[in-house]
């Protein structure tokens, strides 16, 4: 009888070991999957702000258009009309803070070039939403512009105020898509001789801008 009991409990013992040999085997899958999962959301995570300082690069591409319908042209029109495709650059730098960091204030430098060319600059104020998924943001600013005008080989430089609205998507570790839409007060020539000559023309403009972007918080 002593030997039967002492082989059920040898048994038990043996039982109760790979039952949790089973459950540790288990708790580690669990943990290795909880891993890869922190892992997988590590690298699609935006960048979050280590200082109270940022930048932000873009690179794309910028629709332009640019018209003025009281103009006296040397090929007899008195309208003129630019649909302009352009490379797009940007630069931006700025303060980070407030409630979760959430809060963007800086400024704004970028150009477009092609078609045409042009130069602004500006203040921007910009909320950092949802952990940084998406960041919207607002602008105003400076723009000089060139200006070419049919029949005439002089070099033109138009100028105005401008504001912005746009949205960047977060895709990948602060990598994303902006997407922008501008407009401006009516542009006029720089020079006023220049101007003069052509009757202190007027010059609507609007744009539209898709690019690349990446957000550094760190810096």
């Amino acid at each position: 009888m002593r030997k039967l009991f002492l082989c059920f409990l040898f048994l038990g013992s043996i039982c109760l070991n790979a039952v949790e040999q089973a459950s540790v085997s288990e708790q580690e899958e669990s943990d290795k999957l909880e891993q890869k999962q922190e892992d997988k959301d590590f690298v699609f995570q935006p960048n979050q702000p280590s200082k109270n300082s940022y930048g932000a690069f873009r690179i794309g591409y910028v629709y332009q258009d640019l018209e003025s319908k009281k103009i006296e042209l040397k090929n007899g029109k008195n309208s003129y009309k630019l649909a302009s495709n352009n490379a797009y650059f940007g630069l931006e730098r700025g303060w980070v803070g407030g409630p979760n960091k959430m809060l963007l204030a800086g400024g704004y430098l970028d150009a477009g070039a092609g078609t045409t060319y042009y130069l602004s600059a500006g203040g921007v104020f910009a909320l950092r939403l949802l952990d940084g998924w998406l960041i919207p943001k607002i602008s105003i600013g400076y723009q000089l512009q060139h200006l070419s005008l049919p029949n005439d080989s002089s070099q033109y430089n138009i100028q105005s105020g401008v504001g912005t609205i746009g949205l960047f998507v977060n895709i990948v570790q602060g990598f994303g898509l902006s997407f922008e839409a501008r407009g401006g007060i009516p542009f006029h020539i720089v020079r006023r001789d220049q101007a003069n000559a052509y009757g202190q023309p007027k010059f609507n403009m609007y744009s539209m801008m898709i690019s690349f972007t990446f957000y550094d918080f760190g810096i």
